[in-house]
């Protein structure tokens, strides 16, 4: 152990002196494409998450950050998890799997943010969840838009806390084949094939992940009933740390063919083991090993009859998979330890689960200044039946459980919606006015128009003030419908009043970009279930609320060999009402992001970022386990290196996460045990890419 920590530190002690290394001048930094951040092309940038059309990013609607393909190479970014602790007001709490959370102060299962890969919505059919594993490497990503707040306008349900538009290296003629190792058995690999000839192209991006995930330091925490869990089953758990095992595999293949107007692709992803160590059981170590896969298949033409109009037509099918396979337990009578436990497997599947939907969306550009966009979205849902599998003495019986709503298997949306883009100019100045509603009307929740309205004014074309007011909801899913007797559930809602404020300047020859924001969001109609004596059943009451105020802020730079960002968000306050209680929230007040890249010469570079997150409070049982009190989790920061080499054809480096093997930890935002989650302790990896 002891010379392991002095390798990290000699190799921390390379890097720290490679800084001092002969600088190149200013001028071939500027030259250098594979170094270059041209701000310029940041202003112009087309984004399209904002308005579901391409326009400029500093005037798009509301609040926009983009993380280039240059950020992710630059920082040594492994997937989206990595990416999005970039942007400062995401929220979330990894759990060893998948990563719940949310935006702007919002947390839970992350069924608030809704995902999009390339423009089409990948979100899980059953809990209406962002799935985000490492099923999204970076090497997958050519950039990421996220849009902050409610969009239900344009995309529907689920878009309450904003949009995360994940754009894949589909289509941009590079060819790649990247390879990654680290600790605890680590690998990924993957690869990127695009092919043009005239009117077809043809694009294939497929990717595959492993690792144990057996931190020594993780194994010790699962076992720490005081830290980890506090749960009425802990003096009969299985306490052996050498019997944890948290392995993950995930595949994931894109791929498209276009050929003139039409194509046709497909977006699959298929992983195993989604529990992580936050479901707790008898046998936490050998249960609750899960897997999750989906496809998404579409079929599209691009229509464009004349200079002011524009259409899509698409088909997609949507398929998902839910298998778990477990051990069930029977504790009994005077049972003391775990060798006392009758156990038996269990295997649960839903599924699979289908969509069909058809979309399509027209813009009609009026005249230079002012452009219409409408559009149909519908589908048709089919959820699999809750099936499980259960043995017992050798028999296995297969059963529905009674609470599952088959009532609420099937279902359909149909969806309208418009928006319209007027700019009025004067001189060098510019205000474009955008107003858009949509009509969604769904099975099993109420019909909703959903408004959205911005401002945007331009002094200059180097900074934008905008003033946007939104509102978005999200259906119910068929767990929310278990045991319960209601017909109809009204949809969760969110509303939002934004202030934004993006410049970009120079500064003793520096080049700042910034976004700033302030906002308010509200959250109504929360689901509680609750046994009504009058009914004989469960029956599910909406209420609650939850309010936050916040201001958001990011800004980058760059000067000669040195460029970087840094981000803040605060929120206040951070608390909810359920029914008449009010409970504190999993999330941090403050945030602090910085990250620095250093160019050493014509292909080496070093990169550090540095995360900082406020205390935070959260709902834990107690020793006892008679009831609950609040704890806090300890504020922390954490520094992560990259030092890696860059030429035309490849790229090779280490990165190292958590350098100073900071102990810290995120809350449980989904519950009062586990207390908190124990994140990764300092680790190296290993990649290498060549592109031809």
């Amino acid at each position: 152990m002891t010379s392991h920590v002095m390798n990290f530190r000699c190799l921390s002690i390379l890097v720290l002196f490679g800084i001092s290394s002969p600088q190149t001048s200013a001028k071939s930094a500027k030259e250098d494409p594979l170094f270059s951040l041209p701000f310029e092309e940041l202003l112009n940038l087309e984004v399209s998450v904002a308005a579901r059309k391409s326009e400029p990013w500093l005037s798009s609607s509301g609040t926009v950050y983009v993380v280039s393909r240059n950020d992710i190479e630059n920082y040594g970014w492994r997937d989206l998890k990595e990416i999005l602790a970039s942007v400062p007001n995401m929220d979330y709490f990894y759990q060893w799997s998948w990563l719940p959370g949310g935006q702007r102060g919002f947390t839970g299962n992350m069924s608030g943010t809704l995902m999009l890969i390339d423009g089409r919505e990948v979100q899980n059919l059953l809990a209406n969840e962002a799935f985000i594993m490492n099923n999204f490497p970076a090497s997958r990503i050519e950039r990421v838009e996220v849009l902050q707040g409610p969009n239900s306008t344009l995309y529907g349900g689920n878009a309450t806390q904003g949009v995360i538009n994940v754009i894949t290296r589909l289509g941009n003629m590079e060819n790649e084949i990247q390879v990654l190792a680290g600790e605890v058995g680590t690998k990924h690999a993957h690869a990127l094939f695009n092919y043009a000839q005239q009117d077809l192209a043809v694009s294939v991006s497929a990717s595959y992940f492993e690792s144990d995930q057996n931190y020594q330091e993780l194994k010790e925490f699962v076992v720490n009933t005081e830290q980890f869990s506090r749960s009425s089953k802990d003096k009969l758990r299985n306490l052996d740390s050498s019997a944890f095992r948290n392995n993950e595999k995930n595949y994931t293949i894109d791929g498209k063919l276009s050929y003139q107007d039409m194509y046709v692709g497909a977006n699959i992803s298929r992983a195993e083991n989604v529990s992580g160590i936050e479901a707790v059981a008898y046998d936490y170590f050998t249960g609750d090993d899960s897997r999750r896969g989906y496809a998404n298949y579409y079929l599209g033409k691009n229509v464009k009859p004349d200079a002011q109009w524009q259409g899509n037509f698409e088909v997609s099918y949507y398929r998902e998979y839910k298998e778990k396979d477990r051990l069930t337990t029977v504790v009994p009578d005077g049972a003391k330890q775990y060798q006392d436990l009758v156990q038996d497997n269990e295997r649960e599947d839903i599924g699979p689960s289908d969509r069909i939907r058809l979309t399509t969306q027209w813009q009609y550009q009026i005249d230079e200044t002012a452009d219409l966009i409408f559009g149909y979205d519908g589908w048709r849902t089919v959820i699999g039946r809750k099936v499980k599998y259960r043995e017992n003495d050798g028999k296995v019986t297969l059963f529905t459980p009674p609470e599952w709503a088959k009532d609420k298997e099937k279902s359909t949306k149909h969806a309208m919606y418009g928006q319209y883009s007027r700019t009025f100019q004067w001189d060098s100045k510019s205000l474009k006015l955008s107003a858009g509603l949509r009509y969604n009307r769904q099975d099993f929740t109420n019909s909703a128009y959903l408004p959205r309205a911005s401002l945007v004014y331009q002094s200059d074309e180097s900074q934008a003030i905008k003033l946007t007011y939104g509102e978005a909801f999200r259906p119910p899913t068929i767990f929310e419908f278990d045991l319960v007797v209601d017909d109809k559930l009204e949809s969760q809602t969110m509303g939002m009043t934004e202030l934004n404020y993006s410049k970009s300047f120079v500064f003793k020859d520096i080049k700042f970009a910034s976004i700033s924001a302030l906002y308010h969001m509200k959250a109504e109609n929360f689901y509680e279930k609750i046994l009504d004596p009058a009914i004989g059943g469960w029956r599910t009451e909406i209420t609650g609320e939850h309010s936050i105020y916040g201001i958001e802020t990011q800004l980058k730079f760059q000067a000669n060999n040195w460029q970087g960002q840094f981000g803040f968000r605060y929120i206040k306050p951070d608390d909810e009402r359920i029914g008449e209680h009010w409970q504190v929230l999993d999330v941090p007040k403050y945030k602090v992001k910085f990250g620095l890249v250093y160019r050493l010469n014509d292909t080496w570079r070093v990169a550090g970022f540095v995360d900082h997150w406020d205390k935070t409070y959260t709902e834990a049982n107690q020793l006892d386990t008679t009831g609950t009190q609040v704890e806090e989790v300890d504020a922390w920061t954490t520094l992560n290196l990259h030092l890696f080499k860059q030429t035309q054809h490849y790229v090779y480096g280490v990165y190292i996460e958590n350098m100073f093997n900071k102990e810290y930890f995120h809350s449980n935002g989904r519950g009062s045990s586990p207390v908190k989650y124990l994140q990764a302790p300092r680790n190296i990896r290993f990649q290498f890419s060549y592109r031809f």
